[in-house]
């Protein structure tokens, strides 16, 4: 027996709705595919930064040492407000790290302070991905004022460990 044409687009519109219910949203630095920073070399989701911000006024500036024997490669991946996919590429700003060497990373450039890779961004809230070639990496995060050395307003941001923050 044929089933009335209204019935069968019902049937058409709950199907595709459920896909799309059922379809997974990337979440930003929880599910982001991780980009390659080395061919052949695997990489590693260190830290997440909640809190970041590049909007001209204020930006965020990384700083990560290495405490390794070997040189590493190291990079940040931007994500805006409504999560998603990163706003820059990682791969592009990464940096090679010499064993106990320091490099910083920031959204833009700052007074008084020596930047080894730009990220451009611009949000006003955001979060941040810091990937390595190594697990031994150590990082701090900072919101400032680029316009002034010594910044007029400045404050740390927390780093957390993959996903898991204390108390978690």
């Amino acid at each position: 027996m044929k089933q009335p044409r209204f019935e069968m687009m019902g049937q058409i519109v709950i199907t595709l709705a459920l896909c799309l219910i059922a379809a997974p949203a990337l979440a930003g630095i929880a599910d982001s595919p991780l980009p390659v920073l080395v061919a052949g070399k695997k990489t590693l989701h260190l830290y997440s930064v909640p809190g970041v911000i590049a909007n001209s006024l204020l930006e965020t500036y990384f700083s990560c040492t290495s405490t390794s024997s070997t040189t590493m490669q190291v990079g940040v991946e931007l994500f805006g407000p409504p999560g998603g996919g990163p706003y820059n590429d990682a791969a592009a700003t990464s940096l090679s790290v010499e064993p106990g060497a320091t490099v910083a990373f920031g959204t833009q450039g700052a007074a008084g302070i020596g930047i080894n890779s730009i990220l451009n961004g611009h949000f006003s809230k955001g979060s941040a991905r810091i990937v390595a070639t190594s697990r031994k990496l150590a990082c701090t995060a900072f919101v400032a004022d680029p316009a002034n050395a010594p910044p007029t307003s400045a404050w740390q941001l927390t780093i957390i460990k993959k996903t898991t923050q204390k108390g978690d």
